[in-house]
């Protein structure tokens, strides 16, 4: 399998379909409903959870499971470059504001400006709980055939919302290779990246605009093909999702009544998470 991606930052949505399609491990046979619907459950505790030991020991068990699927833990660390980036941006004022102990500062211009212990700790949970979903969401494309997601769609979501989340998941495809040719070609001409702020900001800027143009030129292409062969703006819908298993079954319910727990324990008694 050939990868497609420029870069080892950008998620390959080739490589995420490849590994759903033709994967063999445990995740992989794994009922399809159970996986949604703990991925529901991640993104619940991910929400409710406060403690940072909890955050660490959940972020800790997704990568366990992406392990168990057989998938490579080099592109999942490159592919975390940016959630990280959107992490560490959102939460770069939060971080000075937060009261605390001082970690370390500096006088700037006669005014004192500082890093505190809780600030750290805040940036540290919400880099967890984002790394903990990310992590999860990736399992769940890359140990799912494409004709089960479809199907999760259509059964979970109305009619025209299902047609737009698979249409939109096909166009990053499109997307994607766009920006790839175009890198590409810059490349054969001896173009690179880097370059001056200014200069590299318009390239950046002229690259992805001329990406989404053509991008948006080959998904009209797209339709009117899909449209001239009797496309009616909805997917059928050819595989059916079996019932989980008794397994899968305790496995959802022992991930909801942890998730009621930790709900239980953040509003109404705080003292029983710290009692435990």
């Amino acid at each position: 399998m050939s990868r497609r991606s420029y870069s080892k930052h950008i998620p390959d949505f080739r490589l995420v379909t490849h590994y759903g399609e033709s994967g063999r491990s445990v995740v992989h046979s794994a009922n399809p409903w159970t996986k949604a619907v703990l991925l529901v459950a991640v993104v619940s505790l991910a929400t409710v959870l406060t403690d940072i030991v909890l955050l660490t020991a959940l972020f800790i068990v997704m990568l366990a499971a992406y392990k168990l699927a057989r998938l490579p833990l080099g592109v999942l660390l490159g592919w975390f470059t940016l959630p990280v980036m959107f992490v560490v941006t959102l939460t770069m004022l939060f971080v000075f504001t937060e009261p605390g102990d001082e970690v370390v500062g500096l006088d700037l211009l006669g005014t004192r400006v500082s890093i505190s212990d809780n600030g750290v700790i805040l940036m540290a949970k919400l880099l967890l709980r984002a790394l903990a979903v990310v992590t999860f969401s990736l399992t769940l494309f890359m140990t799912t055939k494409y004709g089960q997601i479809a199907g999760i769609a259509h059964r979970t979501l109305p009619r025209a919302l299902a047609t737009m989340f698979l249409l939109s998941y096909r166009f990053l495809f499109v997307t994607s290779d766009e920006v790839t040719d175009l890198l590409d070609a810059m490349h054969a001409r001896n173009g690179g990246l880097v370059k001056g702020v200014t200069r590299q900001s318009r390239l950046f800027a002229s690259i992805f605009g001329h990406a989404f143009i053509h991008a948006f030129e080959r998904a009209e292409r797209i339709s009117k093909a899909m449209e001239s062969r009797g496309f009616s703006g909805e997917f059928p819908t050819v595989e059916r999702l079996p019932r989980p298993s008794a397994r899968g079954y305790v496995m959802m319910a022992v991930a909801f009544a942890a998730v009621a727990f930790s709900a239980y324990c953040r509003y109404f008694d705080q003292e029983l998470m710290r009692w435990l």
